[in-house]
């Protein structure tokens, strides 16, 4: 494997040329990445599985459903996967509008893959933390998810107990079980969980 990942990632290949398609998916095979190859935007949003640690790398110029609409709609279903669009000249516009709805990145085609791959490592890297504390967070109750809230904006147990009508013991049994499946074992650290989340 390349030792650009320290572990086996997903990599999401979304292109309406078969071409383009089984080229990156050899490449990217080749470098040890899990690859997944989808010839439109539909069909990568209908397998969609936002738990798997991964970059999405998609043609931006597409019939029915283009790059713009794509990430639109991720950005709608609050998707934080890192999504890298590849550009023909014409269409670097369109990257750039993409980029302001929460694309990562783009490359213009011709391009070298190896630099892509460059730029997938790095959006990898930067979302991996938050995929992580995502996957803990929803491993969370919808009170737990209140108590996580609350501790975050300093609000004492007291306070807690008062605002969600609890008794001040079933606040602290519901924050000691937040700290063990957010894995913090600070506040401090639970309050950085929760800013990397906001993000």
């Amino acid at each position: 494997m390349n030792d650009l990942f320290k572990q086996s990632v997903n990599i999401f290949i979304v292109d309406d040329e078969a071409e383009i398609r089984d080229s990156l998916s050899r490449f990217f095979t080749y470098h040890g990445c899990q690859v997944e190859v989808f010839s439109d935007a539909k069909s990568y949003i209908d397998q969609l599985d936002q738990a798997q640690v991964g970059c999405l790398v998609s043609d931006i110029d597409m019939d029915e459903m283009n790059g713009i609409e794509l990430q639109r709609h991720l950005q709608n279903i609050n998707c934080i996967r890192p999504t890298i669009f590849m550009t023909g000249h014409a269409s670097v516009d369109l990257a750039v509008e993409a980029m302001k709805l929460g694309a990562v990145d783009f490359i213009e085609k011709p391009f070298d893959p190896d630099i892509l791959l460059e730029k997938i490592k790095i959006a990898i890297d930067s979302n991996r933390e938050k995929i992580e504390l995502l996957n803990r967070y929803r491993l969370l109750t919808k009170k737990e998810c209140e108590i996580f809230e609350c501790v975050a904006k300093g609000k004492k147990n007291k306070e807690m107990a008062d605002n969600l009508c609890i008794s001040m013991p079933t606040v602290e049994a519901h924050r000691s079980r937040v700290m063990k499946k957010m894995q913090a074992s600070s506040l401090s650290e639970l309050v950085k969980m929760s800013v990397i989340l906001s993000k």
